[in-house]
């Protein structure tokens, strides 16, 4: 448990520093990291999910991206009429064990521009998709796979 707590400070603290390099402000960033890990502490004894750090921020860097790519597609198609625009609709079922990693990829998924997480049933997620196809099933895959990768060993 103090590891991990030491990696989530040196990870708020990183985070810190890429933000707010100046020196001077240090100061506010040490209360900043102690009431980020305070609420960590506090949040992961509210609930049964708990994520690494690292994995966190590779999530993020991909889901960035992935927003970003996805914004690019969906503006083109937007404004040039000979891109196609073939709606779809998919319905997949999710391998991810835990509820809330299962809600959490629903949510991540609907955030994706060209994709919408239209229901999710237990296992079975309804996806609806700007462009249908194997490429765009082929997307949800991987993000079930990162979601998996993220939430991994931790809800049990």
């Amino acid at each position: 448990m103090i590891r991990g707590v030491l990696a989530w400070a040196a990870f708020l603290a990183l985070v810190w520093w890429i933000l707010e390099p100046v020196p001077g402000s240090w100061m506010a960033g040490v209360v900043a990291v102690a009431a980020g890990v305070g609420l960590r502490l506090y949040a992961s004894r509210m609930s049964p999910v708990g994520v690494r750090p690292l994995r966190l921020a590779r999530f993020g860097l991909y889901f960035v991206g992935q927003s970003v790519l996805g914004g690019w597609d969906v503006s083109r198609r937007a404004l040039s009429p000979g891109l196609p625009i073939s709606p779809g609709v998919m319905t997949h079922r999710l391998s991810l064990p835990s509820s809330s990693a299962r809600v959490f990829m629903s949510n991540a998924l609907s955030l994706l521009p060209g994709t919408f997480a239209a229901d999710l049933r237990d296992d079975v997620l309804t996806v609806h998709l700007l462009v249908g196809g194997k490429r765009s099933e082929s997307r949800v895959v991987e993000l079930e796979r990162r979601v998996a990768t993220l939430f991994r060993g931790r809800d049990r």
